[in-house]
């Protein structure tokens, strides 16, 4: 599964807003070294608990290694 070191924001995005549309990510923000803050800001965007934002984006970096190990 990807983790947060090999997850490219700026590639990924696309789909990340796409999956959660209410989401308005800020991009001087790094999903590297500010993983809580994307947690927080998926959470208030989408309404739900930082548990169900964190279970949520361990969905997409699965998805985005599957979508990763195709393109390779």
């Amino acid at each position: 599964m990807t983790n947060w070191t090999d997850f490219d924001l700026t590639r990924s995005l696309p789909r990340l807003q796409q999956r959660f549309p209410d989401l308005v990510v800020d991009s001087r923000l790094s999903a590297v070294t500010q993983a809580d803050e994307l947690i927080e800001v998926l959470a208030s965007a989408q309404g739900i608990s930082m548990t169900e934002a964190r279970e949520e984006m361990r969905d997409f970096l699965y998805l985005e290694s599957l979508r990763a190990e195709l393109t390779a």
